[in-house]
């Protein structure tokens, strides 16, 4: 195969790739259901890097004691469906399932850390097998390009508490999520 033929495949197959990805988030945004979602401070040394927002969501981590769990047992990098309910527009989590489940709204995450919870014995010995209490999961949607120079109001806003920063976030019928848009105080970020 000649050398231009090489380059013009690469170019193609480069083309594809970036098509496909476009088009995926273009389906999801096209076809899915707006939620809200409420955000968290995070630690203030990852919050930003570059021109976008690291968000962590009410949702990222699911105390499996509020939360029942279709299946209790839980490893690192397993896949969820955390079925959702609204809430005066915000997605509030209902159910946390293996498989998708059937006529529910819910997001696919995958389970990025797992906290234990175990009770000691008077010798300070673990009396009982730990279980898992909490999950931390994530969504697709942790990051948020925002305009420049906005980065440092929405952190001060988010750790003032002052104003809520929420994230309009678009999931379609498969579990997928795109963040749409930052809404601080209610009011949708102008980029």
């Amino acid at each position: 195969m000649k050398q231009k033929q090489i380059f013009y495949l690469t170019i193609v197959f480069w083309l594809l790739i970036f098509s496909g990805f476009i088009l995926f988030k273009e389906y999801t945004l096209r076809t899915g259901t707006e939620i809200l979602l409420k955000t968290e401070p995070i630690d203030p040394r990852d919050l930003f890097r570059g021109d976008y927002v690291t968000l962590n969501y009410e949702i990222s981590t699911l105390d499996l004691d509020e939360i029942p769990a279709e299946d209790p047992y839980f490893d690192y990098n397993d896949r969820i469906y955390l079925a959702l309910t609204l809430e005066d527009g915000y997605g509030v989590p209902k159910k946390i399932y293996r498989n998708p489940p059937d006529d529910e709204l819910f997001l696919k995450g995958t389970v990025k850390q797992l906290i234990y919870d175990w009770e000691e014995d008077e010798d300070s010995l673990i009396a009982e097998e730990p279980r898992v209490k909490e999950l931390r999961v994530e969504y697709g949607i942790e990051s948020y390009f925002v305009p420049e120079g906005r980065g440092i109001e929405i952190e001060r806003q988010q750790w003032t508490g002052g104003e809520g920063v929420d994230v309009k976030v678009v999931v379609d019928k498969y579990g997928n999520a795109v963040a749409e848009s930052l809404l601080i105080d209610g009011q949708e970020l102008e980029i």
